[in-house]
């Protein structure tokens, strides 16, 4: 570690340290009564990929989407299937690797494996339709399981520790049609229910303890939140050539259904003058999160063994929304003047806002036989949380690489890969509250993600 890394190490130890001091030492202004341990939940939208080839190339396959998994990405591509077709996806497992500033020990990440895909395209045999086929598959779009434990201990007696594990996961059943009105242009629908649901527990505690006194805090936090919606799905492909082709795609906005939440919070601060409890719980919280418009166009190209498509996917932004709101109030417990005087806060809720962004992908592949492709991609995942609206999410910008082969044997065909992932944030891992503390020196938090994927599918 250089000179300038050390000092930046230090000054942004210094500052989370003095956060911690403020805290405890907020004395009759009491403005941290609700300070929360930051959450790692990250919503990004483009992330997790199903399908054989579609996931090696980085999901960039709107314009050329086949079979089952044309359910996810262009139901218009399900009206190619002749046959029935039945694609299973494990996936994979996936391991992440977290790290980040403000605190002097820290662990992070999840090993586990990625989502799972299931998708059924009925063909000729079981409806004897010439242009129309229709489709069922289930689907896990999002997913993000982070845990981060760290700690820091500026001085003797002095103490900061933190601790968190986030969930945020999107699960979507989906009914499709899709209709050829010539060979070469196809169309598609969908009606999607995606399903969304977050957890979150956290922990935040400090100490400063000396010859006389001692000082400490203890900060809690469990929030749970889920919400169903409806989304409509349309997708057009048009072969313009036998070399060229062009696809589009277009999510609705998600319409509420039925939502649901729960918080508990409570905060224990220690002083020689006495001490100072917060309690709030509402089992039954007001909980909502919105889907935006989604649009995708796919442009791709095909010579021969040879194939590439590149994919510009836009996400509009929502407005400022409160994610959690309730009309009961925290139970506050002061004893610093000599007795309990036990009074009530209001609850100040927890808002969020969606960016309007852009993320991409690129997709190629090379057939060495007819039954034997190698494929590669590359993806953006911008974050769409805007950190100056609320603090319930982690802003973490992603890059993703992928390579793997596929094969086919009679009607069995299976695909196995490799992929990394990187992602940033302008975030400590530990970020500040808004309290007048030292100013923090620019410092990230970063994110890898190392993935084995295999898939397979079934054609009768």
């Amino acid at each position: 570690m250089n000179r300038f890394e050390r000092s930046v190490s230090r000054r942004s130890t210094a500052a989370c340290w003095a956060l911690l001091v403020a805290i405890v030492a907020a004395g009759g202004a009491w403005a941290q009564d609700f300070t929360v341990p930051p959450t790692m939940l990250i919503p990004n939208y483009d992330r997790v990929y199903p399908g054989l080839i579609e996931s090696l190339e980085g999901g960039a396959v709107v314009a050329r989407a086949r079979n089952a998994p044309a359910l996810f990405y262009n139901p218009a591509g399900i009206a190619l299937s002749d046959r029935t077709v039945l694609n299973a996806s494990a996936q994979g497992y996936q391991l992440t690797t977290l790290s980040g500033s403000g605190f002097e020990q820290s662990s992070g990440g999840a090993f586990e494996t990625l989502p799972s895909f299931v998708g059924l395209v009925l063909g000729r045999e079981v409806i004897d339709w010439e242009s129309v086929r229709i489709g069922f598959a289930v689907v896990h779009p999002v997913h993000s399981n982070l845990t981060v434990i760290a700690s820091t201990t500026p001085e003797v007696g002095q103490r900061a520790s933190y601790s968190v594990h986030s969930t945020f996961d999107t699960l979507t059943p989906t009914f499709s049609v899709g209709w050829a009105l010539a060979p070469s242009l196809r169309l598609g629908g969908s009606i999607e229910f995606p399903y969304t649901s977050l957890q979150s527990t956290g922990e935040l505690s400090g100490e400063i303890t000396d010859a006389t006194t001692s000082r400490s805090t203890l900060r809690t936090l469990a929030a749970t939140g889920s919400v169903l919606h409806l989304r409509g799905t349309f997708g057009v492909q048009w072969d313009v050539l036998k070399w060229f082709k062009l696809g589009a795609l277009v999510r609705t906005p998600g319409l509420k259904i039925k939502t649901s939440g729960s918080t508990q919070y409570e905060a224990l601060t220690v002083s020689a003058a006495g001490t100072r409890q917060v309690f709030f719980q509402d089992p039954d919280i007001d909980f909502q999160y919105k889907l935006p418009l989604e649009a995708i166009l796919g442009v791709a190209f095909e010579f021969g063994p040879f194939g590439i498509e590149i994919d510009l996917k836009w996400h509009d932004g929502t407005d400022a929304y409160p994610l959690y709101a309730s009309t009961k109030t925290l139970r506050v417990v002061d004893t610093t003047t000599g007795t309990p005087v036990i009074s009530e806060a209001a609850y100040p809720g927890v808002s969020y806002r969606a960016r309007q962004l852009w993320n991409g992908s690129v997709g190629a592949h090379f057939a060495l036989s007819e039954t034997f492709v190698i494929s590669a991609g590359s993806y953006l995942d911008y974050s769409p949380v805007d950190p100056a609206v609320g603090k319930a999410f982690r802003k973490v910008d992603v890059v993703g690489f992928r390579a793997g082969v596929s094969f086919r044997i009679d009607k069995l065909s299976a695909s196995v890969g490799g992929g990394w992932e990187h992602g940033t944030g302008n975030d400590n891992l530990f970020p500040p509250s808004g309290l007048p503390i030292p100013e923090q020196p620019s410092s990230e938090l970063t994110l890898n993600t190392f993935t084995l994927l295999f898939s397979i599918s079934f054609k009768f």
